[in-house]
């Protein structure tokens, strides 16, 4: 397994335990928090969990064609790990005062951020693994 196929799944298990815990305190009346988390546990669970396990299950499950395992791994595979990690953390810290204010307030705007980065991370996730999906006959012929 590749090294990179370990921090997405890792990441992903983190993901699931903070967004679990957040869920927790967030359920507790006796906590009076001001701040709504409900978005903020949704993305940990989906995007920072699932999606995460998925990247990483698929990179592992996918190999890269013969000729090019020399690589091994490649920069974009991190990219996709670092952009769409970047994205997540800073939504988690913006989104709670987002709030409902008029015109774009500084958390907007991160979160506005957030957005671009985990949108980046899903067209480069999608560039690194389509050349790796490719039925059988196709790929034995190419290497």
């Amino acid at each position: 397994m590749l090294p990179v196929t370990r921090w997405f799944i890792k990441a992903g298990m983190i993901y699931l335990t903070s967004g679990m815990l957040l869920l927790f305190i967030d359920s507790m009346p006796f906590i009076g928090l001001e701040i709504q988390l409900l978005p903020v546990y949704w993305h940990m669970i989906v995007i920072g969990w699932i999606t995460q396990i998925i990247m990483g299950v698929s990179i592992w499950m996918f190999p890269r064609k013969r000729r090019d395992r020399q690589k091994r791994e490649s920069f974009l595979t991190w990219s996709v790990f670092g952009l769409l990690n970047t994205g997540l953390i800073l939504r988690f810290i913006s989104e709670p005062f987002s709030g409902n204010e008029t015109g774009f307030s500084a958390a907007q705007w991160i979160i506005l951020l957030s957005i671009f980065l985990q949108l980046a991370a899903a067209v480069l996730y999608v560039a690194e693994i389509w050349p790796r999906v490719q039925p059988k006959r196709k790929r034995k012929s190419k290497t």
